[in-house]
């Protein structure tokens, strides 16, 4: 399988998860917790925004950029342009994930199912791009 069409699915996949997370937020609700019963914790701190922008809605920005650079990537765009902003974004939403990470283990020290698996997302991403 072609490792942008890989990348392209976990978008959407990353995706998918932020769309649950902006609606539940919408609905000014906490997601549920399918691991754990921190999310509320996380959820309510002030580490929920990023220069003013929740994190969902980032990771709807990064995800949807994301899922549209791998698809023009494997219908072919082989433009040098491209192939620089699929590493920018991937290496800008690792840097984001670890920081989001460190938050959760040494700042609000609480766990977030659903921030947990969105770093898991993004650091499988970097891996299949990086190593595959």
């Amino acid at each position: 399988m072609d490792v942008h069409l890989i990348l392209f699915i976990l978008s959407l996949a990353g995706f998918a998860e932020a769309i649950y997370l902006n609606y539940e937020c919408r609905r000014h609700r906490t997601p549920v917790c399918l691991i754990g019963n921190q999310c509320d914790i996380v959820w309510n701190s002030p580490y929920s925004k990023t220069f003013g922008v929740s994190n969902e809605v980032l990771g709807l920005i990064y995800y949807s950029t994301l899922a549209v650079v791998e698809w023009m990537i494997f219908s072919g765009d082989t433009s040098s342009l491209m192939a620089i902003g699929e590493y920018m974004i991937l290496i800008g939403g690792a840097i984001m994930s670890v920081y989001f990470f460190y938050v959760q283990l040494r700042i609000i020290k609480a766990w977030c199912f659903w921030c947990t698996l969105s770093a898991v997302i993004v650091w499988v991403m970097v891996a299949v791009r990086f190593l595959m």
